[in-house]
């Protein structure tokens, strides 16, 4: 962002400035002492979630009062009316249909909707080229990122620093077609907590993970260099078939039945090296860096994982259309054949009537379950960062806001 340029009080009895809003709003809250004031801040935003993405003309809106302060960002042209501070604020807000933010209050996450070969992904905190998730408040909103370099605080993470990533994954019910990429992280780690099972797809309420390999395949074999040439081989195989069934159907064209034998073969042949974990309503499944995975079809799970947007496609019993090719080679030479043993959450220390379970606790972020019985309260305490709270079921009341 560009430093300060030049500062200009307005007739409207408002402040304009152009540069760093935070260092404007610093030199003008010590100016200003308790007295009602109005600062505006033109900046610009690097989009640094696009590839060489252009940045964004923007103005922070600062509204304070002895000690309460309101802040707004947009990318609308702003004109006074010759209204007082607040009144002008208000105006404004309502006029841009702009989310007003108070620190220390807890703000709302706009969900975005993701379609996916194998069902739709369900993003909080995302920000990237496919879509940037908001802030919002009713029918206000402002993508995260605005919101973070204009506050005083890390109230909603520093800024340009991503928010943990909070998603659902929510596949289709039908066996393959709903079946996730089995693919690893080289950085990411990951956390699953199943929400619902689809009883259409798994009626006794099992649903399952494919995560790691079998230990009795393994042992098949002299090394784990032998098996995993094998493997490989096994994929290259069906990635081939994989290709020809989906270039005719792009041409128009239906696979015989002799084709789709030959698909279900390979793709069984593949499919027996690796491993089917089972996933019950509740369950927590871990997946650090290096792990193949691909969560089965009628399973939805909440998705906490490190931001950043990374990934080695293995294998995908559909065409894959994010990337011109599978990563095999390179994922299968260096992926772990066995994942952790899952752990039960730890209970922490909570009164009655509230159940506090510790999901995970990673080096970069931790999850915390809560349960609460009618009527019960609980302090949430985010430290000196921020916090993210997702309301699985019930109602929840959060500072004067029901979620």
């Amino acid at each position: 962002m560009a430093q300060v340029t030049h500062t200009i009080t307005n007739p409207a009895g408002f402040t304009r400035e152009r540069g760093e809003p935070l260092l404007c709003y610093r030199r003008w809250r010590e100016a200003i002492a308790g007295d009602e004031a109005l600062l505006l801040v033109e900046f610009q935003l690097q989009r640094y979630w696009l590839e060489a993405g252009e940045p964004v003309e923007l103005t922070a809106i600062y509204y304070a009062h002895g000690a309460t302060l309101h802040i707004a960002v947009t990318d609308q042209l702003l004109t006074g009316d010759g209204l007082g501070p607040r009144q002008q604020y208000l105006r404004w807000v309502a006029q841009h249909r702009l989310l007003s933010f108070e620190p220390s209050t807890p703000v709302g996450l706009n969900p975005q909707h993701i379609e996916k070969p194998w069902g739709r992904e369900i993003w909080f905190t995302g920000v990237e080229r496919r879509g940037v998730c908001m802030f919002a408040s009713g029918d206000a909103c402002t993508p995260i990122p605005w919101l973070q370099a204009v506050l005083p605080s890390a109230a909603a993470g520093p800024p340009g620093v991503a928010l943990l990533l909070l998603k659902i994954l929510d596949p289709l019910p039908q066996p393959v077609l709903g079946d996730l990429y089995f693919e690893l992280h080289e950085t990411k780690r990951e956390v699953y907590v199943v929400t619902h099972i689809d009883r259409r797809a798994w009626s006794d309420g099992t649903a399952y993970i494919r995560s790691g390999f079998d230990p009795q395949r393994i042992a098949q074999y002299q090394d784990h260099g032998e098996f995993r040439a094998a493997y490989l081989e096994s994929v290259l195989a069906y990635e081939t078939l994989r290709r020809e069934l989906d270039d005719l159907v792009e041409g128009g064209g239906t696979p015989d039945p002799a084709q789709r034998a030959r698909e279900l073969l390979l793709r069984e042949r593949m499919d027996s090296f690796t491993q089917l974990h089972p996933l019950r309503v509740g369950d927590v499944f871990q997946i650090p860096p290096l792990l193949p995975h691909a969560l089965q079809h009628g399973v939805r799970v909440v998705e906490f994982q490190t931001p950043s947007y990374e990934r080695k496609i293995i294998s995908f019993a559909q065409k894959v259309i994010t990337q011109d090719q599978w990563d095999s080679r390179e994922a299968v030479a260096r992926m772990l054949l066995r994942g952790p043993a899952m752990v039960a959450p730890r209970k922490l220390r909570s009164p009655p009537g509230v159940t506090v379970e510790q999901i995970v606790d990673f080096p970069d972020f931790e999850v915390q379950r809560l349960a609460l019985d009618p009527g019960m309260q609980w302090q949430v305490a985010s430290g000196s960062n921020y916090a993210l709270l997702l309301v699985v079921t019930g109602i929840l009341e959060l500072a004067g806001s029901r979620y």
